[in-house]
Order: C-alpha cells, then sequence, then structure tokens
C-alpha cells in the first residue's frame, strides 16, 4: 500500500502590517471571492490608531495557494477563531466584503454565541445582501466569474486564469451556505454600499436590522462600485474608521 502523501501545512489566516494598535481592538477584514489579505495592506495608515488591521487569507491563495480552498463557511469560522485565540485576541470588529460578508456574519454569530472569550464589537459589511439572502441570486447558476476581477488586472490573462478557479471555489462555498436561524446578534451593524454598485440598492440592504437587536446604520461611498475600486477603496477605509 502506497504511503500518504502529507497534507501541505496550513498558513497562517490571517496577516496584518505594521505595529499592533494601543487600543487592544483587532479589525478582521475578509475580502470578496478569489481576492486575499493584501488589498488591506492599504488601510493600515487609514486605521492604524484605530484598529490592528488583519486580512484574512484564506486557504487557495497567496502564500496559502498549495493548499485546497475551503469548502464551508464553518471550516473558514473554525480557522480564524482558533488563530484569534492563539493570538490572544480579546476584542474585536469583523468586516466582511461581498462574499467575505457571509463569513463575516458566521464569524460573528459564532464568537457572540458559541462561549468564546473573544468581544464582537462591530459588524461591518459592505456590497452584500443581508441573510438569509445571500444566496438568493442563485449562486447554482452559470457566473460571470470576471466580475470579481478588479478592472486593473483583467488585461493581465496569466493572473487572471489563476484566480477563476479560486473564484469559483469561493462561489461554491456560498451556493452550499444555509442560513440558520437563531438568537440575534446584540453587536452594531454598519452597513456600507456604493453609489455605483448597479448589483445593490439601498433598499434591498435593509434587512440586516433584523440580524441584531443592536442599531444598524448604512452608508453610501459616492465613489464605491461593487468592488471599491479605485480612490472608492481608501473611502472604504476612512468610513469603517468613522464607524469604530
Amino acid at each position: 500500500m502506497n504511503k500518504l502523501e502529507p497534507s501541505p501545512a496550513k498558513g497562517q489566516s490571517l496577516v496584518s502590517w505594521g505595529a499592533p494598535a494601543t487600543s487592544g481592538l483587532a479589525l478582521v477584514c475578509i475580502p470578496w471571492a478569489g481576492a486575499g489579505a493584501a488589498p488591506f495592506r492599504a488601510w493600515t495608515p487609514v486605521l492604524g490608531d484605530t484598529a490592528t488591521v488583519y486580512g484574512l487569507r484564506l486557504a487557495g491563495r497567496e502564500s496559502r495557494r498549495a493548499e485546497p480552498p475551503a469548502e464551508t463557511a464553518g471550516e473558514v469560522v473554525s480557522e480564524v477563531v482558533a488563530e484569534l485565540a492563539d493570538r490572544g485576541v480579546t476584542r474585536v470588529a469583523l468586516f466582511g466584503q461581498c462574499f467575505g460578508a457571509v463569513l463575516a456574519f458566521e464569524l460573528a454569530k459564532a464568537l457572540t454565541h458559541d462561549g468564546h472569550d473573544i468581544e464582537v464589537s462591530h459588524l461591518l459589511v459592505a456590497a452584500q445582501l443581508a441573510p438569509p439572502h445571500f444566496t438568493e441570486a442563485d449562486p447554482t447558476a452559470e457566473h460571470d466569474l470576471l466580475q470579481y476581477v478588479p478592472a486593473h488586472f483583467r488585461d493581465e490573462p496569466d493572473f487572471v486564469q489563476l484566480l477563476l478557479p479560486i473564484i469559483a471555489a469561493d462561489i461554491g462555498l456560498v451556493s452550499r451556505y444555509v442560513y440558520r436561524p437563531g438568537a440575534a446578534l446584540t453587536t452594531p451593524i454598519t452597513v456600507v454600499y456604493g453609489a455605483r454598485d448597479d448589483q445593490l440598492s439601498r433598499a434591498r440592504l435593509d434587512a440586516w436590522r433584523r440580524e441584531t437587536t443592536g442599531p444598524t446604520t448604512f452608508h453610501e461611498v459616492a465613489e464605491g462600485d461593487h468592488l471599491f475600486a479605485g480612490d472608492a477603496w481608501l473611502r472604504l477605509a476612512e468610513t469603517v474608521r468613522a464607524a469604530l
């Protein structure tokens, strides 16, 4: 019998840049489908005195390319909870964009309701419908995966070909997501959307109010499209800072 090949060692999922914030608050930032931690590096100068910015590097991308992508939100949540505990984090804010909002919401629920000693001070979501409507657009249908590739990368075919399988895996994870009603969060929720987002409207986001007994606020980023490309990326960071 052939010996089983060892599985690749897991890399760290949380990546930070710069010195830890004196506030003691960690901000975990979860990207859109196919993206890694790197885009959030630019947020550190904006938010560094408010929170320690951690970008979430999911399996299958960046330095974790050799690892198979997660198949369920639960896998990601368990990994992040364990790493937060290992780092000694006691107070966290969670930001999720698009696909990442699904994971941020489930992470907030796990930290709040599953007996962990980590306080969730704020949940921030951008460019995503409220649960239980995450999958209402039928994620099992054929998708234009290029919509998740930032415009400035679309003229680099080799890079796009690397991204598409990861994007497809993330879309598959969402397609398997099941919303389980339960106790509402008590955490404040901030919902951010782009004025130029042609996939979402402010009215379609209002159901986020039902997911917490705390306050829910809504912020429009004037320059923002669905991925908050270009200058809108730092405007999004400034919106997150103001909310925190």
